[in-house]
């Protein structure tokens, strides 16, 4: 307990809680703001009509209609498409062949292009959905009346032209809101730099003051210490996801108190992590620059940018060694998902395997600790002076001189001197 305390002393009197609360916190509001509006709709469109037919307006028309297209500019000579795209003023561009009514008519297929920039690939992911669409409704509007001719009745028609219709949902995240991914990402890693910065330095800190021996006879006393931080980054981390479900309108829909458990596991998790990687440095400044042992791998194979199912199949089981790993499964399934917390057991266990094995590592450092402080007071001892074996007796002389050096029962005299008995 009075380790615990200590903790707490130095965060009060440092800037950790400062630092912790106000930076993450600032960078979620901004980032939720700055990604507010998630999805592009209207997506700025030209359109290059070869056919001038009453057909390819009715097209045109209708690919305008959609939600996330915008026709914007419309020629009827031939250009090239890249001249659209050049400076980004259209996001793509339609091309409506000659010929295109014609062979609607007499039911031959009509090739159209669609030139997409995918260098804003984020940007045109809806503008794609939105021609698909379009044309695949014009499909099968051309189906019904050809089946219409032959006898059929509008109802026979469009069940036959449309037999099977795929009813698609998307779940969780349908507008593809880079909050629950880029953003949480970056905000998660900021996190990870702070809190593992603070802790990287507990040990360093503790044998720099030269309090390391005297601690590593009670392990739990060093253990015990990353608690402070812990309880402190949950809280942070509780701010963070309220700013940004407010300011940028995340999908959050996590019990607020079972939220809880996982959180404190991997403020714990990445604690304990932190503490074993920066024991050995001398000092807590050279213990810093070790953060990006810890940074760079979670940043890359924790599904911070990347979903893990396209790493290869060595790297997905690396990062069940990472704690921003796990921490990103219950955001995903409890937060954005809404589960409950019973349907993750399987998860919970593994989050325990994982600080079991960083706690039996930092409790053989301790025990190296152990060893390497023996071995220094044997050697201390070893090399201690020898000092004097017999005890000297003393004697004083008529001259009043004294001489504590001899061992005998006599002392040499002055000449003329008699010996006196003390």
């Amino acid at each position: 307990m009075k380790a615990i305390i200590d903790e707490f002393k130095l965060i009060l009197n440092g800037k950790f809680i400062f630092i912790i609360i106000i930076a993450p916190l600032i960078i979620s509001a901004a980032f939720g703001y700055v990604f507010k509006n998630n999805q592009l709709n209207e997506a700025p469109v030209a359109v290059v009509d070869m056919d001038h037919s009453t057909y390819s307006q009715h097209l045109i028309e209708q690919l305008d209609a959609d939600q996330y297209i915008d026709i914007k500019y419309i020629t009827y000579n031939y250009t090239d498409p890249n001249d659209f795209l050049y400076n980004e003023k259209y996001l793509g561009v339609i091309y409506l062949p000659a010929g295109l009514e014609k062979a609607r008519a007499q039911g031959n297929q009509s090739n159209i292009g669609f030139y997409v920039d995918t260098a804003l690939s984020t940007a045109t992911a809806s503008l794609r959905t939105g021609a698909t669409e379009v044309i695949t409704a014009e499909n099968s509007t051309a189906s019904s009346g050809k089946l219409v001719a032959m006898g059929l009745n509008a109802t026979q028609a469009t069940n036959l032209s449309t037999g099977l219709n795929l009813q698609t949902r998307l779940l969780y995240n349908p507008t593809n809101n880079m909050l629950m991914s880029s953003v949480i990402g970056f905000v998660n890693t900021v996190f990870l730099s702070i809190l593992g910065g603070a802790t990287l330095g507990i040990v360093p800190r503790l044998r720099e003051q030269g309090l390391l021996a005297g601690m590593v006879q009670k392990p739990l006393s060093i253990v015990f210490r990353v608690i402070p931080y812990s309880l402190i980054a949950t809280a942070s981390m509780y701010l963070v996801m309220g700013c940004l479900k407010q300011v940028g309108g995340l999908r959050f829909e996590a019990n607020v108190f079972q939220l809880f458990i996982p959180f404190i596991m991997y403020t714990i998790a990445l604690s304990l992590l932190c503490m074993m990687v920066g024991w050995s440095a001398s000092s807590p400044a050279k213990a810093a620059g070790r953060i990006t042992m810890i940074l760079l791998p979670s940043f890359i194979l924790s599904g911070a940018q990347i979903p893990v199912a396209l790493l290869p199949p060595i790297l997905q089981q690396v990062s069940h060694a990472l704690p921003l790993s796990w921490h990103f499964k219950f955001l995903r399934g409890l937060g954005f998902r809404g589960g409950d917390l019973k349907y993750f057991s399987q998860e919970l266990g593994g989050f325990l395997i994982l600080i079991t094995c960083i706690l039996f590592v930092i409790f053989l450092l301790i025990l190296n600790e152990r060893r390497k402080a023996r071995k220094a007071e044997r050697d201390g001892v070893n090399t201690l002076p020898e000092g004097p074996t017999d005890s000297g007796t003393t004697v004083v002389t008529s001259d009043t001189s004294v001489n504590t050096t001899s061992t005998d029962s006599s002392a040499t005299l002055p000449s003329g001197g008699k010996p006196q008995k003390v």
